[in-house]
């Protein structure tokens, strides 16, 4: 009996040593920090095929906090049972060196794994592990150095970081039965913009731009409209990023854009309008020398490449699920432009073709005193300012303001509205009549000349000539060549008044003896006097005409005026209300014009009631001209 007691007691001191000694190896087999163990140069890995579970396909990253599904290959994995598997993560970073990899040493082990796992297949084990959301020592983006970090290996276009995954498998022992390391993208919960880029539209949607336009400001909205054929869930997130579109070197990642709303929604199609805001690491204009290889690289794409106008911007659109996972997400081009680069472009385009007919004028009219820049412009041969040639000149520099201000934005021509050329139609057909009317009366034959009339007006003349003289013998400094011009012209006229009074008076002597023909006793004797009366007065009547001549290259140019826009070119001059109808209307509406253009950088649509109202306005501007008999300007 003490025997067996014996027995009992040694055989449960050999279980309990065999327990404990078994507790031991097992606590042996699993160091307390698995994720970091030294690799085992004898191991023989296995393959590793991750993927995300959100999509049921094998992909290169995964969003934080969401889960990766690991299937592991390998001969040594045994037939059944179950299996200890770590899947750990950390940083992949540039560099070999040790040193460097000091802060980012130490893999994070994932939450959802570090248990037993059964052996789905002989040597197959599948492990489903969480991808870390404070992953921690971040490294710098390439694009983005530090002197204080370390920099990290990134993704095609620095999208998003790397990390290295460790998949370390245990069996019974301690020494794991594979050790693995492989590369993945990690991508921040809340970042979508960095998500990669799906491999073609096609299969994750079709995007278009919105019917507007293809290009806007920075401050200004795109509607982006994306058709998939998948369907589009309630809840789904829109999220629309941007980034220099580059015809040389890295594109870099993509950026959110403003605020962003949703202004459609279909089973299989949305449309969302999006504010660009400013888009960080812009590219240079033109290539440059430099000893950085990275800013020698990044040369922008413009719509039109030969003068580098308009640069491009990828725009990127998109559709995400309640799980973060993209639904569709597509990519289009669009022109991003600048307000301040297209009034400098208006402000140098104006100046340059308002310069160039201010040359042609001030040359044109070589005694137009100077300061009146505009006036040149307009006037007429007779001095005055033309309401006609001012109405068309108006016109034309609000088109090519608005065609330079639309180009420089969009690098194409400004659409003209139908109503914008019905405007010019009416302005040219305005001055062209009005010109004839000035042609017509300039051609039309003087009327008879009373010889006691111009007898009057050359006495007259005379006079005003004799003082002007005089004003001028006593000028002094400045005024002296002004006076002296105007006696001149005042001589001139004067020449002109006695020559055309006395071809009156020989018109008038030749009538009297070609009547007196008729009743002569001696008709040969009054023939032959009427002969030579007529042919005295043509004499006279041609040096008339040569004095007229020179008093017109000796008269000083009239000085234009503003108020000639409004005044009729009459004696005593009054004031033109047809005019001041026709001058009112069209500034009116060519303000109009321009500030629709400003802000919605298009000619707008005139309203036919406006057009009608413009063509009355110039019809009677037109009318008063031919029932009033004044000469035109």
């Amino acid at each position: 009996m003490v025997v067996s007691r014996s027995l009992k007691a040694a055989a449960c001191l050999a279980l309990a040593a065999l327990a404990c000694a078994a507790a031991s190896r097992s606590a042996q087999a699993f160091p307390a920090d698995p994720c970091n163990v030294q690799p085992v140069p004898t191991v023989e890995d296995g393959t590793v095929d991750i993927t995300s579970r959100s999509l049921q396909q094998q992909r290169h990253w995964q969003r934080e906090g969401h889960d990766i599904d690991i299937a592991i290959h390998s001969p040594k994995v045994p037939d059944k049972g179950t299996v200890r598997a770590f899947v750990c993560f950390r940083w992949k970073i540039a560099s070999d060196n040790a040193s460097d990899i000091k802060p980012y040493n130490n893999f994070v082990l994932s939450g959802s794994t570090g248990g037993s796992v059964a052996i789905d297949q002989p040597g197959q084990v599948k492990v489903t592990a969480t991808v870390p959301s404070d992953l921690p020592g971040a490294p710098a983006s390439p694009q983005a150095p530090q002197s204080d970090t370390v920099v990290g290996l990134y993704a095609k276009n620095n999208a998003f970081p790397l990390a290295e995954v460790r998949i370390l498998l245990f069996g019974d022992g301690d020494t794991p039965l594979l050790d693995e390391i492989s590369s993945y993208g990690v991508v921040g919960a809340d970042v979508y913009c960095s998500m990669p880029l799906a491999d073609t539209n096609t299969e994750s949607g079709i995007g278009e731009v919105g019917q507007h336009k293809n290009w806007q400001p920075i401050g200004g909205q795109f509607e982006f409209t994306v058709k998939t054929a998948k369907t589009i869930p309630t809840g789904a997130l829109v999220k629309v990023c941007f980034r220099w579109k580059l015809d040389k070197g890295d594109p870099g990642p993509f950026y959110e854009s403003g605020p962003s709303h949703m202004l459609d929604k279909q089973p299989q199609n949305i449309t969302v309008a999006a504010t660009v805001l400013g888009i960080p690491n812009k590219p240079h204009w033109w290539p440059i020398n430099t000893q950085s290889h990275a800013v020698a690289q990044r040369i922008g794409s413009y719509v039109i490449p030969i003068v580098r106008l308009v640069p491009q911007a990828d725009a990127r659109i998109i559709v995400i699920d309640s799980d973060g996972s993209p639904i569709a997400d597509v990519l289009t081009t669009v022109g991003i432009t600048n307000l301040y680069f297209a009034f400098v472009t208006v402000l140098l385009t104006v100046l340059l073709a308002f310069v160039i007919l201010w040359r042609v004028g001030k040359y044109r009219l070589s005694r137009i005193p100077p300061g009146h820049p505009v006036l040149s412009i307009i006037t007429t041969r007779g001095g005055y300012a033309s309401l006609s040639q001012f109405q068309i000149i108006l016109w034309t520099f609000v088109v090519i303001a608005s065609a330079a201000y639309v180009m420089a934005l969009s690098g194409d021509l400004i659409e003209i509205t139908t109503g914008t050329l019905a405007l010019l139609g009416i302005s040219g057909t305005a001055t062209v009549i009005a010109k004839a009317k000035s042609e017509s009366d300039a051609k039309a034959a003087p009327p008879p000349v009373d010889p006691a009339d111009a007898a009057a007006a050359a006495d007259a003349a005379a006079k005003e000539a004799r003082k002007l003289r005089t004003a001028a013998a006593l000028a002094t400094g400045d005024t002296k060549k002004e006076a002296d011009a105007a006696a001149v012209e005042a001589e001139a006229l004067a020449a002109s008044a006695k020559a055309k009074a006395d071809a009156a008076d020989a018109v008038v002597a030749a009538t009297q003896k070609r009547d007196a023909v008729a009743t002569a006793a001696d008709k040969a004797a009054a023939e032959a006097d009427a002969v030579a009366a007529e042919g005295n007065a043509q004499a006279l009547l041609k040096a008339a005409a040569i004095a007229a001549a020179n008093a017109a290259s000796a008269a000083r140019l009239r000085h234009p005026r503003w108020s000639d826009l409004v005044m009729e070119e009459v004696e005593g001059r009054e004031l033109d209300v047809t005019r001041v109808q026709m001058l009112y209307f069209t500034l009116v509406t060519a303000v109009f014009v321009l500030l629709k253009v400003i802000t919605s950088y298009e000619i707008p649509v005139i309203p036919e009631g406006f057009l009608l109202l413009m063509g009355i306005s110039n019809s009677v501007y037109v009318g008063s001209k031919f029932a009033g008999g004044t000469p035109s300007k």
